[in-house]
């Protein structure tokens, strides 16, 4: 038994280099799932933060479509639950909710906030509550 067959290999696609040589990479044996990046791939098109940019969504739908000819489990990363609507009509079944950046900031609001209240004071007046904007 190999240290592999207890592991998820999952690819990230986040170039467009990635998205034109996508067949051959999941071509590779032992790939299980692929994640479609639209912040770092808006970013590598000089789209940077774009995520609904029409180059974005569609090689975002040919990952996932791909990847379902293909065999391979598609996974979406969403900011909520409600977002997952779009990636279920295309077939996607996993998820991760809540990205790297949203949940650090939720995790930094809400210590912070914390740590307010153990020291019995208001945050600063100056600095009003801000959402983080971090939307795919």
């Amino acid at each position: 038994m190999s240290a592999l067959d207890d592991a998820v290999i999952a690819l990230m696609i986040e170039k467009e280099s990635a998205v034109e040589n996508l067949e051959s990479m999941l071509s590779v044996p032992g790939v299980d799932m692929v994640q479609f990046g639209p912040a770092d791939y808006s970013m590598s098109l000089g789209l940077t933060g774009q995520f609904t940019h029409p180059r974005v969504r569609e090689a975002e739908k040919f990952v996932i479509e791909t990847a379902l000819k293909m065999g391979i489990a598609p996974r979406a990363e969403i900011s909520r639950p409600d977002e997952a609507a779009r990636y279920l009509e295309m077939g996607v079944k996993h998820f991760c909710v809540g990205t790297d950046v949203s949940v650090l900031f939720q995790w930094f609001r809400d210590c912070g906030g914390a740590m307010n209240r153990v020291l019995q004071r208001e945050p600063p007046a100056d600095r009003p509550a801000v959402e983080s904007g971090y939307r795919q």
